[in-house]
């Protein structure tokens, strides 16, 4: 009997040390403050999606922060950290403005690229907020062409005629891989943006963009880029 109950006994005290084993280790129980700091001197963009306690904490944590934050992570150099804060989801022109104020000047995005969510139709209740980020990165030197001329292309493709005269205002290449800003456009029979890019920024369009409208059955477009100077060549007729 005695050696029974002394193995029932070892088996409570191995359930007890197995449960505290499994306790979590207590981060979040920590301190707004230190959890604040330990994810500033971590340099971890990932510390906060480890569980939702922390998600909720640091995720939604103020703009000082984050600024913080990106700082420590780039050694306290204020153009690498606008670089860094723009390849987040949190970055946004409240923060841009933050980090003027925090360093005492325009913090500059030189020859950068805009991110290229900035470009996307949706989510519309965050266009015009967007629309403004992406007008200040530019007014801080941002480039319109990078990468490989997405920013007008993407523009002319959703039909912001509006964005594409931006850019082009800040030195955009509108003949960017091969006139494709005028192909995404023709192709969408968007005659107010190919009427810009024809007679205002005097692109001349070739024979793939009118291979474009072939294919699409847009005959009067197909006509006004003949009219315009595009040469059918045989791969067109092919098509036609």
């Amino acid at each position: 009997m005695s050696k029974k109950r002394h193995s029932g006994a070892d088996d409570d005290k191995e359930k007890t040390v197995a449960k505290k084993r499994k306790r979590p280790c207590g981060l979040t129980m920590l301190p707004y403050e230190i959890i604040s700091t330990i994810f500033i001197q971590s340099s971890n963009p990932s510390l906060p999606i480890v569980c939702k306690a922390l998600y909720q904490q640091l995720y939604y944590c103020p703009d000082t922060l984050k600024i913080a934050f990106l700082m420590h992570r780039t050694k306290n150099d204020p153009e690498k950290a606008l670089e860094e804060a723009s390849r987040f989801r949190f970055f946004s022109y409240a923060l841009m403005e933050r980090l003027d104020k925090m360093t005492q000047r325009t913090v500059m995005f030189c020859n950068k690229k805009i991110p290229s969510r900035l470009f996307l139709a949706e989510p519309t209740e965050t266009l015009q907020e967007r629309d403004q980020l992406i007008l200040a990165l530019l007014e801080r030197g941002a480039s319109p062409n990078r990468p490989k001329g997405y920013p007008i292309i993407k523009s002319a493709l959703l039909g912001r005629l509006d964005q594409v005269k931006l850019l082009v205002s800040f030195g955009a290449d509108p003949t960017a891989q091969n006139n494709m800003a005028l192909r995404a456009c023709a192709g969408r029979n968007n005659r107010e943006m190919v009427d810009y890019f024809l007679d205002e920024l005097k692109v001349k369009p070739d024979s793939e963009t009118l291979k474009v409208c072939v294919q699409k059955n847009l005959w009067d477009m197909f006509q006004l880029l003949v009219d315009h100077g595009a040469i059918p060549d045989m791969s067109t007729i092919a098509v036609s």
